[in-house]
């Protein structure tokens, strides 16, 4: 929470705050910007940074009504709270002796033209500064552009104040006065635009600062993206500046007004949105029952192949017996039911029966191979023995000791790829021990009976290390740390911490309140969580060393999403699979009383064939829309999990495989309306084994009102960027070598940030991996 120190009123409509954000205020430049969100209800919101006050840990944000989120802004008053705020974000202004520059500011432009101004004006340059509005009352923060200018120009449409006259006429005015080497002009687009044009025509270089639809502001959404200079570009990351003549202003007019219709519904029903939401961890409770008193024999006691206990369960069935049991069919939701609920799961769960018959089917393999498959060496024999014997908790207490997130990983990890693939049923022609649902079975037992126990932990050490990001791979690192008796810390960029396992996997597949039960027992374990700080941007490095962490683990993530590059691409209504899910899953856009914007495409089309691409089919069809998926291999080569793509099947999702998008059609308001799609044929097999795709020359016109493009992602480069003497690899991915660490000697790394792009169990054996080789480091340095 940031409270608001002081509000002033410059207009009907315009109020500048200041806001504690120490972090903040120490950290930001000229040209940062913060992302704000004002309630549990409202979007991400984002606003130029005007001022900063470290000695006092404020910053100072200008703000004009103009929609749901900024008129709930605007409402409150000096003393409240605003939910989050986080930054400062994109890339600073460069500043440095010009010689003689204008500033031109338009409305509440002025606000971050301030700091460019002073920073301007202090690298040496004669600095003219131009203030415009439509009358005197829209001209702000005059006196303190006045104190920081050489000259200073007022122009107001009605004459009401200084010139009478549009702000270009005061930047002509100047450009006539003397000679000029360099413009900067912040506002309404339109007005950017048109002093663009303007200075062109002298050759002006000219700077404009670009404030786009954004939903995270770290680059992860793409939601910001714009054409520059022929060339695609993310505003939160590459910008927000930019030279103006490169800027394709009418695509960005259009793509400002994606969400215009839904803004102006969601305005008329404002009184519903300011009604608080209650976030606490629901309690859930199972009707199953243990046969057996629960054991109280330790990790080392339930893991013993060669216990008692263990040997009488091996003996009292023939193995020729356990491979006769049929394996386990997960009961589902009924399909043309669950496609038309976003918040229940699927997969229902095992009972009590299913759970005890399917752990029969393990041999209890001297040498389990089930164990190698596994990223996180979870000891499978002995959880699913446990299961065997009818002791729920105890199984749920051997996953605990080396896997933070059980009962995630047994809902969205690919077992058949990885342990299941490895069972030794497989090797006798049978299926695998379904040691995910298993898994799950243990887990939620545990979390609904209400016993859940911590694992056993060391005592505390007193060494603090530290976590960058929140998602699988930091979440197994912080587990295994904090159990080693570290003091561990958890920064997060985003207001919610869980990472992908929120804002990307929807809540059929992975419900929030299972993420939230597994976050809040690593909090019980002794993890510290902050939510909005950024590493690189809010706090560096350095700083995190100074404040005594001896150890930091990067676990940023690859948000960063792709896109085809093909023509009509940045239409309206074509988003990446990050930002349609963040908006439906993170910022729960659908429900009509949460105040992030989405368009319900009626004809959607889903480009991609992995997990992501079925998420965001299967989401789409659940918010009503005839959905096709348009993979340009076949079926066989899709990378998806083969459940994800038999219940997308189930649910009506209409499969365009050996099709790819050539070309997006474009109607007379700038949204997609139809996809060219070319027929492709399957050719040789390329570097990861599978065929590749070959265009026939033919191709299809398929229409569509919503295009979600989920062809995968790349590594983030905000934080390894950030972080001086850091090595990097292939697309902005953090090199290290097998002991996971960096070329920083205290930083480790693991998960999509070195990969660039697994799975959340692989991530999670990174930060396994990369915790046992920090320990020893640390341990070797003491």
């Amino acid at each position: 929470m940031n409270k608001i120190v002081s509000k002033q009123q410059f207009s009907e409509r315009v109020f500048k705050f200041e806001i504690e954000a120490p972090l903040i205020a120490k950290s930001r430049k000229a040209g940062n910007f913060v992302i704000v969100r004002v309630d549990k209800k409202s979007e991400r919101m984002p606003l130029t940074i005007a001022d900063a006050d470290v000695e006092k840990g404020t910053i100072t944000l200008v703000v004009q009504e103009v929609g749901l989120s900024s008129t709930k802004l605007c409402n409150l008053s000096e003393g409240d709270n605003v939910a989050d705020i986080v930054g400062p974000l994109g890339n600073p202004t460069h500043i440095e002796n010009f010689g003689t520059v204008i500033c031109a500011g338009g409305g509440v432009g002025v606000a971050p033209m301030l700091p460019i101004i002073k920073a301007l004006k202090a690298a040496g340059n004669r600095v003219l500064s131009v203030l415009a509005g439509r009358n005197k009352d829209l001209i702000i923060m005059e006196d303190d552009v006045r104190a920081n200018s050489d000259e200073t120009l007022i122009m107001t449409d009605d004459g009401s104040a200084g010139e009478k006259g549009v702000v270009t006429v005061g930047i002509e005015k100047f450009i006539k006065q003397e000679h000029i080497d360099k413009v900067f002009a912040i506002g309404p687009p339109i007005m950017m635009k048109f002093c663009c044009l303007l200075t062109q025509k002298y050759n002006l270089p000219t700077d404009v600062s670009l404030n786009t639809i954004m939903v995270d502001g770290t680059g992860m959404c793409g939601a910001c993206r714009l054409t520059i200079g022929g060339k695609t570009k993310f505003v939160c990351i590459d910008g927000p500046e930019f030279d103006g003549a490169l800027v394709d202003w009418d695509e960005m007019f259009k793509r400002m007004g994606t969400f215009k219709a839904v803004e102006r519904e969601e305005m008329e029903h404002y009184q519903d949105h300011i009604n608080q939401v209650d976030n606490n961890l629901v309690v859930e409770k199972t009707d199953v029952a243990m046969d057996v008193e629960p054991t109280n024999e330790t990790v080392e006691e339930l893991t013993d192949r060669n216990s008692v206990w263990r040997k009488e369960l091996r003996a009292s069935m023939k193995p020729k017996e356990r491979s006769a049991i049929d394996r386990a069919i997960m009961p589902e939701l009924d399909p043309v039911y669950r496609a038309t609920t976003r918040l229940e799961e699927v997969n229902i769960g095992l009972t009590k029966e299913q759970a005890l018959l399917e752990a029969k089917r393990c041999l209890d393999c001297g040498k389990p191979s089930c164990v190698e498959g596994c990223p996180v060496n979870i000891n499978i024999p002995s959880f699913v023995k446990n299961i065997e014997r009818g002791q729920f908790l105890a199984a749920a207490k051997v996953l605990k000791n080396t896997s933070a997130l059980p009962a995630v990983c047994g809902r969205v990890c690919p077992q058949e790829k990885q342990c299941e693939s490895k069972c030794i049923h497989i090797k006798m022609g049978g299926k695998a021990v379904a040691i995910g649902y298993l898994e799950r079975f243990a887990a939620d037992y545990e979390r609904q009976s209400g016993q859940a126990a911590l694992p056993q932990m060391a005592t505390p050490n007193g060494i603090k290390v530290a976590v960058v990001g929140s998602g699988p791979a930091g979440l197994s690192f912080a587990g295994d740390m904090v159990k080693k008796g570290y003091d561990v810390f958890v920064f997060e960029a985003l207001h919610e911490i869980g990472g992908v396992l929120k804002y990307g996997i929807p809540e059929f597949r992975l419900p929030n309140r299972i993420v939230d039960v597994e976050i809040e027992n690593l909090r019980k374990m002794g993890v510290h969580f902050i939510t909005d700080c950024i590493v690189g941007k809010t706090i560096s490095v350095e700083e995190l060393e100074e404040k005594g962490f001896k150890g930091i683990f990067v676990a940023s993530g690859a948000g960063l999403p792709r896109f085809m590059n093909i023509p009509g691409e940045n239409a309206l209504n074509i988003m990446s699979s990050n930002e349609y899910l963040t908006r439906v899953n993170l910022m729960d856009a659908a429900d009509p009383t949460t105040d992030t914007p989405i368009n319900l495409g009626k004809k959607v089309i889903v480009v991609g064939g992995g997990n992501t691409a079925m998420d965001s089919c299967r989401t789409a069809k659940r918010l009503g829309a005839e959905v096709s998926i348009v993979y340009r291999r076949s079926e066989q080569e899709m990378p998806a999990r083969l459940e994800e793509v038999k219940h997308a099947k189930e649910e009506g999702i209409n499969f365009m495989t050996l099709h790819n998008p050539k070309e997006y059609l474009v109607d007379e308001n700038g949204a997609v309306k139809a996809a060219v799609l070319e027929v492709m044929e399957l050719g040789e097999p390329d570097e990861s084994g599978r065929r590749s795709p070959v265009p026939t020359g033919e191709t299809v016109t398929m229409e569509c009102d919503q295009v979600i493009v989920a062809i995968g992602v790349s590594p983030n480069p905000l934080v390894p960027n950030s972080i001086p003497g850091l090595e990097l690899g292939r697309k902005n991915t953090i090199a290290v070598n097998d002991e996971m660490q960096s070329s920083r000697s205290d930083l480790f790394a693991g998960g999509d940030i070195v990969r660039g792009g697994a799975t959340v169990i692989l991530a999670m054996g990174d930060g396994r991996k990369a915790a046992a080789n920090m320990d020893k480091k640390l341990q070797a340095d003491v």
